[in-house]
């Protein structure tokens, strides 16, 4: 691990009171992201996933908390699949010779595409090579090949065939092979209940017009996105001051109904100077895993712990860390809980326009955005130019890259991987 030493603003007294200041007399080791999430998640007690049967309908996106089969064969009989008559294929050979022949009304069958076949048909003479006659009887024009057009009983699915595993995640594709199979429902496990407590007195409610040093508090809305689209689902409560008898009040009405609590704010290396009170609180009412990653933006604050045996993250407030801090830390969360992977960004290779800042390296990880430029050769990426709460930075880039390890590796011309942050075909040039 990385080591971080921060100087207390003030003297501590000789006796270390296991403050948040990593001074002389207590060098913190800042561990890596997977250092962290096995510190945090290697901790949390095991998790028996709760299931709900839900309808169809509702099912898109949901994980499978069982394999699923079909009921029913698809088709669930021999079926024509072109418009024609329906023949016994080895009685019409020999009559056939090369020639048109008459056959006898119970020597066919008339059947429109989708028809169940009668066992004793076997091939289908499409409609331009049969003629059906007035009298009942139908004029076999040309000899059809044997079983043509004629699914056979379960060719698409058979029955008890096995459409989808536990912890799938139902497609659209799922819910459609499911219904054509006979369901009607799934049994899934229940989402992942996140709670997020914003903390901050700077911070005002949407719909609200900010005074001067306030900000109108957004950090709440893009956890919950996310936590939804990652299989969980977040209610947000009010905002709560900068006071930490306030935020432990605040933990303990969210707690008994969530799996996962988010706290932003409050989370510096100041505690009580700078009023970082959701550091303290965390710590009087449960345990801190790691305070600080080797991530950025924003890690250096980042607080992994629990309480009552649920998992906390400790979230720093500005929006571009706290975007990052989310992408990086609430789907494993939401993944330890569901016991499943849920999503993955894709993943591209792109060829840097320009050297890329000197930072990150090593075990650290520095995750900027860049826009992505799409070529007959592929993608090329450059940085955005503003890193902060801008339109560049939250709207319009369209991937983020991890740099790390050899910083030589990220300079101009030198082909890297990019995460996406959407649609591939929504990037603007």
């Amino acid at each position: 691990m990385k080591k971080s030493v921060i100087i207390p603003p003030k003297t501590c007294s000789d006796q270390c009171k296991d403050c948040s200041y990593q001074c002389e007399k207590k060098i913190a080791q800042v561990p890596t992201v997977d250092q962290a999430l096995d510190l945090w998640i290697g901790n949390l007690p095991q998790v028996n996933s709760e299931t709900e049967t839900v309808p169809l309908p509702e099912a898109a996106g949901r994980v499978l908390a069982e394999a699923v089969l079909a009921k029913i064969d698809v088709p669930v009989d021999n079926c024509a699949t072109h418009d024609g008559i329906a023949i016994n294929f080895e009685s019409v050979r020999d009559k056939f010779e090369f020639q048109p022949c008459i056959l006898q009304p119970e020597e066919f069958f008339h059947c429109p595409m989708g028809t169940a076949i009668p066992q004793t048909f076997n091939s289908i003479a499409h409609a331009e090579q049969c003629k059906l006659n007035p009298d009942g009887t139908a004029t076999l024009l040309e000899m059809p090949v044997q079983y043509q057009s004629v699914k056979i009983k379960g060719t698409y699915v058979g029955k008890g065939e096995k459409l989808a595993d536990v912890n799938e995640v139902l497609s659209p594709s799922h819910l459609a092979l499911m219904q054509y199979t006979g369901h009607t429902e799934a049994l899934v496990k229940r989402k992942t209940k996140v709670s997020v407590i914003p903390v901050g007195d700077d911070l005002m409610m949407p719909g609200q017009i900010p005074s001067a040093g306030q900000y109108i508090e957004c950090d709440s809305i893009y956890i919950s996105a996310i936590t939804s689209q990652y299989g969980g689902e977040a209610t947000v409560f009010p905002i709560v001051p900068d006071d930490s008898g306030r935020i432990s009040q605040a933990i303990r009405e969210a707690l008994p109904n969530c799996d996962v609590l988010v706290v932003i704010g409050g989370v510096g290396k100041g505690e009580m100077n700078y009023g970082d009170h959701t550091l303290k609180t965390v710590r009087e009412m449960g345990s801190i895993a790691c305070h600080g990653v080797q991530l950025g933006p924003g890690g250096k604050n980042m607080l992994l712990g629990q309480i009552d045996g649920k998992p906390v993250l400790g979230i720093p407030g500005p929006p571009h860390a706290a975007l990052t801090m989310t992408e990086y830390f609430i789907p494993p969360i939401l993944q330890w809980h569901l016991q499943c992977t849920v999503y993955r960004r894709t993943v591209v290779d792109v060829v840097l326009e320009h050297d890329f800042p000197s930072r990150g390296g090593g075990t650290n990880i520095w995750e900027p955005r860049v826009h992505l430029i799409e070529s007959p050769r592929g993608y090329t990426a450059r940085l955005v130019g503003n890193m902060g709460e801008t339109v560049e930075n939250l709207i319009t880039a369209s991937a983020s890259v991890s740099v790390t390890g050899d910083l030589s590796q990220f300079q101009k011309g030198k082909k890297v991987k990019a995460k996406l942050l959407h649609n591939k075909y929504t990037f603007g040039n």
